[in-house]
């Protein structure tokens, strides 16, 4: 249904380009019986068929079912319930309490419409039963008011909070009773679905419930039923069945479970697949560069920690094979990955072959350009000047190529890195355009590649211009995200994994410190006091603008409070998301440089450039923050010698807030708190930010617990060992679901 163009191929003897490709002389897994494969094109032709084939569903439903990106049949199967409410545990409205997630029915007692002080509508509802009353407030939906009459009797959810000094939700789903309607059993599971403006809950219900009737059963099953058996799971149709027509929450916990299942084994078996086939490929041998690698860390001014040696001999034995590398290095912000990378360019140059670095930002890739200009700096290396194609000394010859350079300096970069001139480029997406070719591509390091928007490995660079056509350059990829150990096994299962799992000596760790919001004008007293000591400061928080209906600080609002009331004295810049790249640069230039003292922002900072003089960071609402994302922020500040502190304010109502704020006081190992978020959250984070490429092909794993994820990948290798191209009879379903996995990979 993707309208998103295929990344085109490489082809030609001219050299190489860096535009990402796949790997197009894999075969496709599994070959079914023509009668079996006839029955599965029948069956795909029907759940792929346009939702309209449903009764009820006409040209207009359709249309609104369209912005819920329900288009066909199997799409409406797969548009399951987000939540279900419990009518058979009802709280009395009198004794519910902020922070609560419930579920309430009582009748209306009053309808108000009013307006913000910023001018917006709102309708405030106020439902009763005989223990009390409550609030149910709705922003910028003034149509509400006719649709709640006094007297009527409503089934409402959500969090309760304060409003107007009264208990309320607000934004709460919301239904009508209505005898004889599924709702109107109060010892049932009643399913919430995503749903839009014009498609109540009754007719999302109707519109599934008859799905799963007439189609559920065409949508086969990947595992084998030996397979199913040995570990107790249920059948895909029967649990696609059970989350739209729930017997219990048990049972659809089961359901997502194996769900779940079905993404993550795909994902391994695509994953580990594409590996084989990429390691049957031949790359350059970097052997030769060992001693350019041995003098590039001779000349270092700092001695490498001991994670740092253990990392650059794993991957320079990768380097030394005649296969090609693929591997992450992972490690803490500050933790010294740029030193390796460093080693690993030295050891490509010095073995005659070229590298290219990518870098999210244009700001990163000149920080990245400075960095190891000044690294590389003894082994000769030298500037690449536009104007003058020619190195003046004959030595190495590093480049910069980001997409504010002028065209035709664009043009001199591409045409010298083709011609074998330049041994290094770095950059940013303007080094993977098509018009980009190298002589002798012999390694490729991505700096945080999952903020690329490419699709991970998969359509990252895959071959070289050696002589052999089946030649590819050596991969490298590192992050500072910390991955728990079960889910990097899942979600990285197309490569090695290197860790540096300690700071570099020296290194002082940052101290975290959790405040209430009474505690605010103390932590600001100390913030000012730190600047004016000389140091810099942040101010992150969780929005950009103030809104209505999340009770919680924006960047803007308090950029111009904080600039006007509290540092009227300091020079307090601003920098969110959605500022234009130019802007976004600036701002952070001008941080970096020392013209700005305070920096407020959203968590656009997550990912940036090294201030060493940043020694204080508060992060306001920081209970609305996962532990990785916390750690991530934190980084930012304690990249120099100075003490630095990371202050978070938050009002942490919930256990699982709690737990994480005050785990973040506890520890800065980031892979410990990685594990524990984990636990405490389930890995939809990790498939939002690791897996940009991959978020549309998961519905159901993002909940996965651990238990899942190990499943997933002893199934993996179990199904491979015995059949590695899933040839065999029963596993034409599974090769099936893994070629469909690779079809939407492709549209990503």
């Amino acid at each position: 249904m993707s309208n998103r163009r295929r990344h085109p191929s490489v082809a030609g003897s001219e050299g190489l380009t860096l535009t990402a490709i796949r790997d197009t002389r894999t075969t496709r897994p599994g070959a079914a019986s023509p009668v079996a494969d006839g029955v599965r094109r029948r069956d795909d032709a029907a759940l792929d068929a346009p939702v309209t084939e449903i009764d009820g569903v006409g040209p207009k439903i359709a249309l609104k079912l369209e912005r819920l990106g329900v288009l066909s049949i199997r799409d409406l199967l797969l548009h399951v319930p987000h939540r279900y409410r419990d009518l058979s545990r009802l709280e009395p409205i009198g004794r519910v309490r902020p922070g609560q997630e419930v579920t309430l029915v009582g009748a209306v007692a009053a309808v108000r419409r009013q307006r913000t002080k910023s001018g917006k509508p709102v309708v405030v509802v106020e439902i009763a039963d005989s223990s009390g009353k409550i609030l149910c407030v709705f922003f910028n939906q003034p149509w509400l008011e006719k649709q709640f009459r006094i007297g009527q009797s409503f089934a409402v959810g959500g969090r309760v909070e304060r409003w107007s000094g009264r208990p309320a939700i607000v934004g709460p789903e919301w239904e009508p009773l209505v005898e004889g309607s599924e709702s109107a059993h109060s010892g049932g599971l009643v399913p919430i679905y995503p749903a839009t403006e014009g498609l109540s809950q009754r007719a999302l219900r109707r519109y599934a419930g008859s799905a799963v009737q007439s189609y559920a059963h065409l949508l086969g099953d990947p595992l084998p039923p030996g397979t199913r058996s040995e570990e107790g799971l249920p059948s895909r149709p029967d649990s696609l069945r059970c989350m739209h027509q729930p017997a219990s929450l048990e049972a659809v916990a089961r359901a997502r479970r194996r769900l779940a299942l079905d993404e993550l084994l795909a994902l391994q078996l695509w994953s580990r697949r594409k590996r084989a086939a990429r390691e049957a490929l031949l790359a350059k041998s970097l052997a030769a560069g060992s001693q350019a690698q041995a003098r590039l860390i001779d000349s270092l001014p700092f001695d490498l920690s001991s994670a740092q040696a253990r990392c650059i001999d794993e991957i320079a034995a990768d380097l030394d094979r005649d296969r090609p590398m693929s591997r992450l290095l992972q490690g803490d912000v500050g933790s010294g990955k740029t030193a390796v990378a460093a080693a690993m360019i030295a050891r490509c140059v010095g073995a005659g072959g070229q590298v290219a670095v990518l870098a999210p930002t244009a700001l990163l890739a000149e920080q990245h350009v400075t960095t190891l200009k000044r690294m590389l700096g003894p082994l000769g290396f030298e500037s690449f000047v536009p104007e003058y194609p020619m190195p003046m000394k004959g030595g190495p010859v590093l480049a910069r190529l980001v997409g504010s350079m002028r065209p035709a300096e664009k043009a001199a970069v591409a045409n010298a890195a083709a011609a074998g001139t330049i041994d290094l480029v770095i950059g940013t997406h303007a080094v993977i355009q098509e018009h980009v070719r190298f002589a002798s591509l012999a390694l490729v390091i991505v700096d945080e590649q999952h903020r690329f928007g490419v699709m991970q490995r998969a359509e990252l660079p895959t071959r070289g211009a050696e002589a052999s056509p089946d030649s590819v350059p050596h991969l490298l990829i590192m992050t500072a995200t910390p991955i728990p150990r079960t889910l990097a096994l899942v979600l990285n299962a197309d490569v090695d994994q290197s860790i540096i799992d300690e700071l570099p000596p020296g290194r002082t760790p940052v101290k975290t410190v959790w405040l209430q919001p009474s505690e605010r004008q103390r932590a600001l007293a100390y913030v000012r006091r730190r600047v004016e000591s000389g140091g810099q400061a942040y101010f992150v928080y969780p929005l950009i603008d103030e809104s209505d209906t999340i009770d919680a600080r924006a960047a803007t609002v308090e950029h111009e409070r904080l600039a006007s009331e509290v540092f009227p004295d300091l020079r307090v810049g601003l920098l969110h998301g959605r500022m234009r790249s130019a802007e976004k640069d600036a701002v952070m230039s001008s941080f970096r440089t020392g013209l700005v003292d305070v920096l407020v922002s959203t968590t656009v900072v997550e990912v940036g450039v090294d201030v060493p003089n940043a020694t204080v960071m508060l992060i306001e609402g920081a209970e609305r923050f996962g532990l990785a994302q916390l750690h991530q922020l934190r980084g930012r500040v304690g990249r120099g010698t100075a003490e630095s502190v990371c202050l978070l304010v938050g009002d942490a109502r919930g256990a699982n807030s709690a737990e994480r704020l005050e785990a973040m006081t506890r520890t800065n190992d980031g892979l410990e708190l990685a594990e524990r978020d984990l636990e405490l959250r389930g890995p939809g984070d990790y498939f939002g930010t690791l897996q940009s490429g991959h978020v549309e092909r998961f519905r159901f794993a993002r909940d996965a617990r651990t238990d899942v994820l190990k499943l997933a990948g002893r199934l993996a290798s179990e199904i491979l060992e015995r059949d590695p191209a899933l040839l065999k009879p029963e596993h034409a379903p599974l090769a099936s679901l893994v070629a469909s996995f690779e079809e939407g990979v492709a549209r990503a």
